[in-house]
């Protein structure tokens, strides 16, 4: 058992390092959901098959690479590399861990730099208002809504990073007696946690965890508000596959009728885009 007081709980200063171990249950949910989801946004190309999100692929961001191209692949791919590859505490990390924390780093620049440039370029949010040469098929509330959610993103994320600089440089920010003391124990291999950080440190990291949190959260609801928006979901689509039915069935008289049904669901398809 830790020497340290139990009164001063550890506490992690970002979602990582509290699902660091893929071996726990903190460590399983968390790759589980997050691959989960990455896979599920991946798979469903909404960039180019939701008009809310589709921009058209004649405005290339960079390396000849179109906005939605971006889209579709960066962040989703971001949050499956940094689900996958976990990371250790710093003070206990070598020279592989210290690879593994670049790749985890990396995702999640993916994920949340990545989806926020591109999110921000659709809806023109701040500054890509200059930069947008494209039409958004989207209301003008759904529009506020996304970038209250991109403005949330930037918030949280910006406090975020300023917490982690101040958590890792120490001085002159830290007392170097606050902070959390690493070394080796006795009956226990390698580094470990000997003593927990004072209430100043932690503080620190509370708040560097919880803007975390925060964030990860308005980037879900942008999210979902760009599915709530969207057109699509209120297509009512056909009970049947028509086109294949009209080529199994053998009743003349069942055929005219699912013609006749597929002619009218491709009048009214139209009438609904226009």
């Amino acid at each position: 058992r830790p020497p340290f007081n139990p009164k001063r709980v550890s506490s992690p200063a970002t979602v990582s390092e509290m699902v660091h171990d893929p071996t726990k249950p903190e460590g399983k949910v968390f790759f589980a959901f997050c691959f989960i989801g990455a896979t599920f946004i991946f798979f469903s190309w909404y960039p180019t098959q939701l008009r809310n999100a589709y921009i058209g692929d004649d405005e290339l961001a960079c390396f000849g690479l179109s906005w939605i191209s971006i889209r579709q692949f960066i962040p989703a791919s971001g949050m499956m590399l940094l689900s996958i590859v976990t990371v250790v505490p710093g003070a206990q990390a070598g020279i592989t861990d210290e690879i593994c924390i670049g790749l985890h780093l990396l995702g999640a620049c993916m994920l949340f730099v990545g989806y926020f440039i591109v999110e921000a370029h659709c809806v023109g949010w701040g500054f890509f208002k200059s930069y947008v040469g494209h039409q958004v098929h989207e209301s003008d509330s759904a529009l506020r809504q996304r970038a209250f959610c991109l403005t949330m993103i930037a918030v949280f994320y910006t406090i975020f990073i300023v917490l982690q600089v101040v958590l890792s440089i120490g001085k002159p920010f830290i007392n170097p007696e606050d902070a959390d003391k690493w070394g080796e124990m006795e009956g226990h291999p390698g580094i470990q946690l000997v003593d927990t950080a004072h209430w100043r440190v932690k503080l620190l990291k509370i708040s560097s965890y919880g803007s975390e949190v925060i964030c990860g959260i308005f980037l879900i609801l942008s999210h979902l508000v760009i599915w709530y928006h969207c057109e699509e979901r209120h297509y009512d689509l056909p009970e049947e596959l028509d086109s294949l039915c009209s080529k199994l069935v053998s009743d003349p008289e069942r055929q005219r009728k699912l013609a006749a049904e597929e002619e009218e669901y491709g009048e009214d398809s139209e009438d609904e885009f226009d």
